[in-house]
C-alpha cells in the first residue's frame, strides 16, 4: 500500500537508518538526522514536492521523496529507500510517480554500493545516464599563487556568447543545466571559461557557497583534454571560490568514470575519492 506522508515522525527513523547504510542509501547523501528531518518537512510542505511511503502488512518498507519542474517535464528523487522486496516495491513507487506525473522523465541516483538498486535498474534495462566517481575537497585553503590569464569568469554580459559552447556539451549529455536553466539560476553559480585565441575551449561551473559548493562539471574540447588545461580550470575555480568565501567547508565534484585526465587533475588539486555514483532515467 502506498501512502502520502504527512508527518515527519512516522518515517524519520526509517529514513535515517537506511540513509546512513551504504547498502540501502540513495542520493543526495544525508549527513545528519537534522538534515533528513528538514528534507522530509520540505517535501511535505512545499509546492512541486511530494513524499510517499510503501507499507506491507502495516510495516514500512519503502520511501520515495521527489520534486518536479512542470516546464521541463523533469522529476528527481531526493530519497529512494527500500528495505526489502526491492523489485516489487521499486516498481510500485515508480508506478505511483508515473500516475502523478505522466510523460515526465524521472531521475534516481544511488551510491554504487546499493547493489539492489543497481541490479534492479540494470535488469530492467533502465538507462544509466551517469556513472561517476564522487570526489570531495574539505576545508579549502588556497595556496595557489599562479595566475590563470586564459581562464575568465562568465558574467551576465558574457553569458550569451558562452552559452553556445555550454550547450554543445550540456545538451548531448542530457544535463538539466543547459544554458537556459543555468542562466535562470545564475546567481547560485560561478562559471569559468578557458579561452584561447579568442574562443572558448573549456569551462567549469560550480554551485557556490561557504559551507558547501558543488562542481557540476568540466566541459573541454577534445584538443584541450589534458592535465594542463583541465588543471588550470580547476585551480582557477578554487582560487576564485577562496577569494570570495574564504575557507569553503566542503566541495563535492562528480567526475565521469572514463575521464582519467579530469580525475587526475582533481586529485592533484586536493580532492579525494569518496565513492561511485549511478543515476538512472525512467520515462514515465
Amino acid at each position: 500500500m502506498i501512502k502520502v506522508v504527512n508527518k515527519v515522525e512516522e518515517i524519520l527513523d526509517f529514513v535515517w537508518e537506511l540513509s546512513v547504510d551504504d547498502f540501502y542509501a540513495s542520493y543526495p547523501r544525508k549527513k545528519s538526522l537534522e538534515q533528513v528531518k528538514k528534507e522530509i518537512q520540505r517535501s511535505i510542505n512545499e509546492d512541486e514536492k511530494s513524499i510517499v511511503a510503501y507499507y506491507k502488512d502495516n510495516e514500512l518498507y519503502g520511501i520515495c521523496c521527489y520534486f518536479w519542474e512542470e516546464s521541463e517535464k523533469y522529476v528527481q528523487t531526493t530519497l529512494f529507500l527500500i528495505k526489502d522486496y526491492y523489485e516489487d516495491i521499486a516498481e510500485e513507487l515508480i508506478s505511483y510517480v508515473s500516475t502523478q506525473l505522466p510523460g515526465y522523465e524521472l531521475f534516481i541516483g544511488f551510491p554504487d554500493t546499493n547493489e539492489n538498486a543497481r541490479e534492479y535498474f540494470e535488469r530492467k534495462n533502465i538507462q544509466c545516464i551517469e556513472a561517476s566517481i564522487v570526489t570531495k575537497l574539505y576545508n579549502l585553503q588556497c595556496d595557489i599563487s599562479e595566475k590563470y590569464p586564459s581562464v575568465e569568469r562568465i558574467t551576465e554580459n558574457s553569458f550569451e556568447e558562452y552559452a553556445i559552447f555550454h550547450d554543445e556539451h550540456a545538451v548531448p549529455s542530457g544535463m538539466y543545466y543547459n544554458s537556459k536553466n543555468l542562466k535562470k539560476d545564475m546567481e547560485l553559480f560561478r562559471v569559468f571559461a578557458l579561452r584561447e585565441h579568442g574562443k572558448t575551449h573549456g569551462s567549469t561551473f560550480v554551485r557556490a557557497g561557504k559551507g558547501m559548493s558543488e562542481v557540476f562539471g568540466v566541459f573541454i574540447d577534445k584538443e584541450y583534454e589534458n592535465n594542463h588545461f583541465i588543471s588550470n580550470l580547476i585551480n582557477a575555480m578554487l582560487m576564485e571560490l577562496y577569494n570570495e568565501f574564504g575557507t569553503v567547508k566542503e566541495i563535492i565534484y562528480f567526475i565521469d568514470e572514463d575521464s582519467t585526465e579530469e580525475l587526475n587533475s582533481a586529485l592533484s588539486a586536493g580532492f579525494q575519492v569518496i565513492e561511485r555514483y549511478r543515476c538512472y532515467k525512467c520515462l514515465l
